[in-house]
């Protein structure tokens, strides 16, 4: 007989944290995340040089803040891993990040939007992360959790902050990257070692025809294009960055990022270009005054 899930208990992913995480980071770790995600593809552009060669001084891309301090924080509390998606990321940047830094993070469930049975879940956690020796915080992170199998968990039904909305207007800029066919077994090296997206075999179980991209790695190619765009390679103009995970890109794929400027607030949508489905959705910049 086939097992039937019990959802998680609401009150018992409220109760989830863990505080006080013990992290650090390289300026290896920087360059590698930055260059899974496309910087120095052109090795004589100076400007991307700046991310990926530590002479003179080693710039780090904002969206590295997703992997420098990794929790398993739900994989423990009774949620059906085999329906969870990871649905929306929001960063709060307090200072840029530094090249290498030891660090203390606390992570915790913060809210959690009960659909109902059969519909769902939403379950958001917060990172909090500082540098270790001063306590100074270098940036805040929300993830948002779609558990499909565990709708009925008790909570309440008031979901989180409404989704960014796209601006009503072609987009001012559009940009093309073709994605390397490895790229997965390259960004997997920054943390993320899920064998989903280096396994042929298990993901063609789980219903792809090949190993996916990781989300956060089409997040972080979003990010590049807009250091590269809009901020002339100055990451430390990027202050908020969100967006929705809509639909899972394949290695060798090409993203198309639109962009759409109004001020220090900029909003963008990346698209797979050879299937015409949105990959990011929502994507909305905050940037400090120029």
């Amino acid at each position: 007989m086939k097992d039937i899930h019990t959802p998680a208990s609401y009150d018992a992913l409220m109760q989830t944290r863990q505080m006080g995480l013990n992290r650090s980071y390289t300026e290896r770790d920087s360059k590698l995340y930055a260059y899974s995600i496309g910087m120095g593809r052109d090795p004589l552009d100076p400007r991307q040089l700046d991310f990926v060669f530590e002479q003179p001084g080693l710039k780090v891309l904002p969206t590295q803040a997703c992997v420098i301090a990794r929790a398993n924080l739900l994989h423990n509390v009774g949620l059906d891993r085999t329906k969870v998606l990871h649905g929306e990321q929001r960063i709060r940047l307090h200072r840029p990040l530094p090249p290498g830094a030891e660090l203390k993070a606390d992570v915790e469930v913060v809210h959690v939007c009960d659909k109902g049975e059969g519909r769902g879940a939403l379950v958001y956690y917060e990172t909090r992360i500082a540098l270790a020796k001063t306590d100074e915080r270098l940036c805040t992170l929300t993830s948002t959790i779609f558990a499909r199998g565990d709708g009925g968990c008790g909570g309440p039904s008031e979901p989180g902050p409404a989704p960014h909305v796209l601006p009503d207007r072609p987009p001012d800029i559009t940009t093309s990257y073709t994605t390397r066919t490895d790229l997965a077994l390259l960004y997997r090296l920054n943390g993320d070692l899920n064998p989903l997206h280096a396994d042929p075999k298990l993901a063609k179980q789980a219903g792809f025809q090949a190993p996916i991209l990781h989300g956060l790695a089409t997040y972080g190619i979003a990010c590049r294009e807009i250091v590269e765009q809009v901020c002339d390679f100055d990451p430390g103009r990027l202050r908020e960055f969100d967006a929705r995970f809509t639909s899972p890109v394949y290695p060798g794929e090409t993203i198309t990022t639109e962009i759409w400027l109004d001020g220090e607030d900029i909003s963008f949508r990346c698209r797979i270009a050879e299937r015409d489905k949105v990959a990011l959705d929502n994507g909305r910049c905050r940037l400090a005054p120029n």
